[in-house]
């Protein structure tokens, strides 16, 4: 038998996705890219805010219009914990809903779908078929979230903050490297808090350094930091640490103190700036990347403009931003003062073109600079190779630097060169490779 996976939203998201496809082949599962050759068809959803539930929608449609008979769809994921019920009733063509709380039974629920005997396994982090990049892969330390922003609705979806013990997720690092990784991506909902439940303490610095001694490994990166955790011992370990990247992705959200508040974030404009002041003190050639949203219930004009300034002030290296999505059973669903559509939508586009200018004026800075970087992929058609050194993530927030290699070379995917840095856009960098 055949399967086919599509897997929607956020990296954490993609490594349930790994999981179940691991899961899958120790029952005879073989994997395939091709929706017309698959027996079984997983529809991993997101379900965090109105655009990736809407995605996740007209995937699900657009698969039930093409499916044949025989073949089984199967939807998983975010989507399916919010609104399990409602994908039943709404689409009579899908054969199986699995909610994240069903995952510790999903082989089983697979077996009884095809009528074999599985082989009670479950979804592991050790037995992932990965389809992201081998050579940088992501690791979740920890699921779900205490923080409960008024705005999300993750704590809803995923449950309470859980970390991992930190032996298992150096075991995972290990097999991975061993299966060819070179840079290790840590990810969670709040990767700072890790440990914080089982260890009771701040246990990120105490994990980094075990995974430094781990040897083959070019890279660490660590995603989602919140600003009120990024202690000094957390600063000092990444600035000691040379296969540490220097990379701090911190979501703030917003500048204004009242709209931080409403938010129930527990960090404030003063706080944040004076964490990115020490940041940048301690690791001068540290990259900041952060996101933000407009548009949440009672933002003013005055907040909106409190956030423009502090943006310029940060000087952030990458930002995401987004409009603030309503999300039923989250705090903010009830709060009055919505801010119209039309209004978030030409604050988010100031926003970006704001963060556009700032990002362009940063990069033209590295102009004439050499890094070492990672070999993520090759264009034919151009003769370019995709490189990434510290200061681009493997997402699609980021982007890369886009390098030409003027002599003779056997470079392959995963290897570390020399880059000269020749020529920047406010989101990419172009640049020469000078060694292999």
């Amino acid at each position: 038998m055949k399967v086919g996976m599509i897997s929607l939203g956020c990296s954490k998201n993609q490594i349930d996705s790994e999981m179940i496809l691991g899961l899958l082949t120790k029952d005879n599962f073989t994997i395939t890219q091709y929706q017309e050759e698959a027996d079984l068809i997983i529809i991993n959803t997101c379900g965090f805010i109105d655009s990736a539930k809407n995605e996740a929608l007209e995937e699900i449609s657009r698969v039930i219009s093409e499916k044949r008979s025989n073949q089984k769809l199967v939807v998983c994921g975010c989507l399916a914990q919010r609104y399990k019920d409602f994908l039943e009733y709404n689409f009579k063509d899908i054969d199986l809903v699995i909610s994240i709380n069903e995952y510790p039974k999903f082989g089983e629920l697979i077996s009884h779908l095809f009528a074999y005997d599985n082989t009670n396994e479950s979804l592991s982090f050790h037995s992932r078929i990965l389809i992201s990049s081998k050579h940088a892969p992501y690791v979740r330390i920890a699921d779900g979230c205490n923080n409960h922003c008024a705005f999300c609705a993750i704590p809803l979806i995923r449950g309470k903050y859980i970390s991992r013990e930190m032996e298992d997720i150096l075991d995972e690092v290990k097999g991975l490297v061993n299966n060819g990784a070179k840079e290790i991506n840590l990810i969670a909902q709040d990767t700072s808090k890790y440990g914080v439940d089982n260890y009771h303490k701040l246990m990120l610095p105490s994990l980094l350094k075990e995974i430094t001694k781990i040897d083959g490994i070019f890279m660490i990166r660590i995603f989602y930091i919140y600003p009120e955790s990024i202690t000094d011992e957390l600063i000092d370990v990444i600035k000691n640490n040379k296969n540490i990247a220097p990379y701090f992705d911190i979501p703030l959200q917003h500048a204004s103190n009242k709209i931080l508040k409403y938010m129930n974030r527990h960090s404030t404009k003063e706080s944040s700036t004076l964490i990115i002041s020490k940041i940048r003190k301690e690791i001068p050639n540290a990259v900041i990347r952060t996101t933000l949203m407009v548009g949440f219930p009672y933002e003013t004009k005055k907040d909106f403009d409190e956030l423009i300034d502090f943006v310029k002030e940060m000087r952030f290296f990458h930002m995401g931003a987004f409009m603030y999505s309503r999300e039923e059973d989250t705090p903010s669903y009830d709060m009055k003062h919505r801010v119209p559509k039309f209004v978030s939508k030409k604050r988010y586009s100031i926003l970006m073109e704001t963060q556009e200018k700032i990002a362009l004026e940063e990069k033209k800075k590295l102009i004439g600079n050499v890094y070492e970087a990672l070999v993520d992929s090759y264009e034919s058609d151009s003769f370019t190779y995709s490189l990434r050194n510290y200061m681009f993530a493997p997402d699609d927030v980021d982007s890369s630097i886009i390098a030409t290699c003027p002599f003779e070379n056997d470079i392959k995917l995963g290897d570390i060169v020399k880059v000269k840095i020749i020529d920047a856009t406010a989101y990419e960098l172009f640049g020469e490779i000078v060694e292999v």
